[in-house]
């Protein structure tokens, strides 16, 4: 079978550019994560190569305090909306970024060609994409903070949990400048794919300490820390910490604690794969779009990382959303039964479909 073929309902024109919408009925628009993310799992190189032009073609060239925009920013949603007015939702992703040069290097074990190509003609985009993570890096850590001029963004948080902060305490929004710890993991990721590429071992060396400094902030023996803001630290348990592990290198596997990550994630098992949120922190949640559920494509990157760094049970957990995958279902809920929720066709689960098969796939790789 060309699991390729999976994709074609997805695909759309705008602006006359060849793209893909990222979830149906709900949002038939164009998302650089989603379609990355989705390229990435399934090992799809149409994906990835039309995402990477179509994410270049609108990369953020000034500051605009309305849209989120920034030089060498990625695009989260194209056309945005508004979600909080006055803002759009354009640039409104912290991940999209890092995930723009880690999207271009798993290309390169695609499809030599393409990337060659995209690399020889995109390298004014690829620096500034740097430079972007660059401006918001400080002392080896990626903080979030809106452009000037802007007091918000369109949407609460900006990496892939993009609802609400998950706190029991009824916080919806961080108070900037914030640190996430997946969009560390990211960050480091997408340095180190561009010093892969570029042949920079500056960028090598500074990749290696932004893993270093995400471990030692965000994973110790005692707590996970979600994320920290202005006023303080979110430590509990998260999905986060094991989505992370799919893009921290294996190299780094002393430095992690792996029994006490094993024992947060026991309060995220679910009977259909791992919840974004434990159950007691999600039934305080305003929002629980991200609270106590199982999102699809979520479950192929924990499978990644936690296999990669032996995490085997937990892997084996993260399977059990594959027979309710069905037409590309967005997310699970688990209380009172297993349901799906949100859009019926979604690009990414669809791409975890096809992870989770025999097809081939970034599960049979050793890429991140």
């Amino acid at each position: 079978m060309d699991a390729h073929r999976l994709f074609e309902s997805y695909l759309t024109i705008i602006d006359g550019v060849t793209c893909y919408f990222a979830g149906l009925p709900g949002y038939p628009r164009n998302f650089s994560r989603d379609t990355l993310i989705a390229g990435i799992i399934a090992a799809d190189h149409h994906l990835l190569d039309s995402q990477l032009r179509m994410s270049a073609l609108h990369q953020g060239a000034k500051n605009d305090p309305i849209t989120g925009e920034e030089p060498g920013k990625i695009h989260h949603e194209y056309p945005g909306v508004i979600v909080h007015s006055p803002y759009f939702s354009t640039y409104n992703a912290c991940d999209t970024t890092a995930l723009y040069l880690i999207g271009l290097e798993i290309l390169r074990h695609l499809s030599g060609h393409d990337s060659h190509e995209f690399l020889a003609t995109h390298k004014a985009s690829i620096n500034s994409a740097l430079e972007y993570l660059n401006e918001h890096t400080l002392k080896d850590i990626f903080w979030e903070f809106p452009p000037k001029g802007a007091a918000h963004f369109s949407l609460h948080t900006t990496y892939w949990k993009d609802s609400i902060v998950p706190s029991a305490s009824g916080k919806e929004e961080p108070v900037y400048p914030v640190t996430y710890a997946l969009a560390q993991f990211q960050a480091a990721r997408g340095i180190l794919a561009a010093a892969r590429l570029l042949g920079r071992h500056d960028l090598l060396i500074k990749a290696d300490r932004m893993f270093i400094a995400g471990i030692n902030e965000f994973i110790t023996e005692k707590f996970f820390c979600i994320e920290q803001d202005a006023e303080g630290p979110l430590r509990q348990p998260s999905s986060d910490e094991l989505h992370a592990l799919a893009y921290i290198p294996e190299a780094y596997a002393s430095l992690l604690p792996l029994d006490a990550i094993a024992a947060r994630a026991l309060h995220l098992v679910t009977p259909a794969g791992i919840a974004c949120t434990p159950q007691e922190i999600s039934d305080r949640m305003k929002d629980t779009y991200h609270g106590y559920v199982v999102w699809i494509f979520e479950q192929a990157l924990i499978h990644y990382g936690t296999r990669k760094f032996g995490l085997r049970d937990l892997a084996q957990i993260t399977k059990e959303c594959a027979e309710h995958i069905d037409t590309g279902h967005e997310l699970l809920s688990v209380i009172p039964h297993i349901k799906p929720r949100g859009n019926t066709h979604q690009l990414w689960s669809v791409a975890a479909g096809i992870y989770f098969s025999d097809e081939p796939s970034l599960r049979q790789t050793a890429w991140l």
